[in-house]
């Protein structure tokens, strides 16, 4: 295998690396802003079903409108600590190609926080 094709090959490893990642970036955000719940059906008898029903739907309003702004918050949390996450990552991998480039194996100047092994 020539140098060449063993360059592209590694390339291409390192594009389909980046899209891997940013694709884990949107999974984690729409987790973030997923608002799903289910209310689950009452198996009891015709008329205590309506009841329960109404009742659960009524309950599951009122503490929607009570939790909304904490849930609102942590959302905003959450977020911020993505973007932040994003932006060590990519301070990580421009240090690691900056070392790559200089061509400098000394493990004294690794950026902190990496263990070895």
């Amino acid at each position: 295998m020539s140098t060449m094709d063993r360059q592209e090959i590694l390339k291409k490893i390192e594009e389909i690396r980046r899209e891997v990642e940013k694709d884990q970036h949107a999974i984690f955000r729409g987790k973030i802003l997923e608002r799903r719940f289910h209310l689950h059906p009452s198996h009891r008898g015709f008329f205590f079903k309506g009841i329960l029903q109404k009742i659960r739907k009524r309950l599951i309003l009122e503490i929607g409108l009570i939790l909304q702004p904490i849930l609102d918050n942590q959302k905003e949390i959450n977020l911020r600590f993505l973007k932040e996450i994003e932006k060590l990552k990519e301070t990580v991998s421009m240090r690691k190609a900056d070392q790559i480039k200089k061509g400098d194996d000394n493990p004294s100047q690794k950026p902190s926080g990496e263990n070895p092994g």
